[in-house]
C-alpha cells in the first residue's frame, strides 16, 4: 500500500492476520516472520496484541497462534448483513419511492445502531455511503425503535451509560427516555425530533425476528419542516404497511 493516508503499522498487523488460511490454521512467530519478511520481535508484538484483544488464540502445546471465534463472529456479521440487505432492498426502495424521502435500514449491534442500507427517492442522488456507520440508540429514530422493545434489563443497561447531547433537542435523562420508550411501544414507531442532527427529523418502525425479538428497524428521514405531526403518522403507517410481509420473519 502506497497511499499516504495508510496507517502502516495497522496494515502490517492486518497482513499478519492474512497469513492464516485453511491450509495453515496455526502459525508460529518464526513462520509468520519468514512469510512477511518481518522481524520476529515485530511479529511477536502484533500477535500478542491480537491475542489480548481476543482475535487470536495460542495453542499451549506448540505455542502457535490461530484465529479465534471472534474473527468468525465478524464473518458471520458480514454474511448475515448481506443477506438482510438483499431481503430488505425491495421494501426500502418502495418506502423511499412512496414517501419521497431517504429510507434507512439498521440493526442492533453491541448497543448501537449499525446502518446496513439506505435508499433514495428517484429525484435525489445518494450523497454518502451509510453502510457500516454507527449511531447511538437513545437519540436516533432507528435506535429508539429498537431500544423500546429490548428486554427491560438490556434497555436499562443502555440507559445507564453516559449520553452525549448532539443537539439542544437530545434527551439524555433516563427517566424522560423511559417515558418516551413507553410512547414508542404504544404507537409502534419512534420519532427522532432533531435529536441526533439539527434540522433533521425521522420516523422509524421496528422489525422483529421469528422469535419475537427486535432485530432491526427502518426509518425515513428528511428536513424537519417536511415532518409535521400528520406526516409523521402517515409515514409510520406506510412503513408498517410495506414491511408487513417481512415483519416477524427475520432470522
Amino acid at each position: 500500500m502506497s497511499d499516504d493516508s495508510t496507517v502502516k503499522s495497522l496494515a502490517k498487523a492486518l497482513s499478519v492476520l492474512e497469513c492464516f488460511s485453511v491450509e495453515q490454521p496455526e502459525l508460529g512467530i518464526s513462520e509468520i516472520a519468514r512469510m512477511l519478511g518481518l522481524q520476529k520481535s515485530t511479529v511477536y508484538n502484533i500477535l500478542s496484541t491480537f491475542q489480548k484483544c481476543g482475535y487470536l488464540t495460542q495453542n499451549p502445546d506448540n505455542s502457535k497462534y490461530a484465529l479465534s471465534l471472534k474473527v468468525l463472529h465478524l464473518g458471520y456479521i458480514v454474511s448475515s448483513h448481506h443477506g438482510l440487505r438483499d431481503l430488505m432492498l425491495p421494501y426500502l426502495t418502495a418506502i423511499a419511492r412512496e414517501t419521497k424521502e431517504v429510507c434507512y435500514f439498521g440493526i442492533l449491534d453491541e448497543g448501537e445502531v449499525l446502518y446496513i442500507e439506505a435508499t433514495y427517492p428517484s429525484m435525489q442522488q445518494q450523497t454518502r455511503n451509510i453502510l457500516g456507520e454507527r449511531a447511538p440508540l437513545y437519540c436516533t429514530g432507528l435506535g429508539k425503535a429498537m431500544l423500546a422493545y429490548l428486554p427491560p434489563e438490556e434497555m436499562e443497561a443502555i440507559l445507564s451509560r453516559p449520553m452525549r447531547a448532539f443537539t439542544g433537542y437530545t434527551l439524555t435523562d433516563p427517566a424522560a427516555l423511559r417515558h418516551q420508550m413507553e410512547e414508542v411501544r404504544q404507537n409502534g414507531y419512534a420519532v427522532d425530533n432533531m435529536e441526533h442532527e439539527f434540522g433533521i427529523r425521522c420516523v422509524a418502525v421496528p422489525l422483529f425476528g421469528t422469535g419475537g425479538r427486535v432485530r432491526a428497524a427502518v426509518s425515513v428521514s428528511g428536513p424537519s419542516p417536511r415532518f409535521d405531526p400528520e406526516t409523521v403518522i402517515r409515514h409510520a403507517a406506510l412503513i408498517k404497511r410495506i414491511l408487513g410481509p417481512v415483519q416477524h420473519q427475520l432470522q
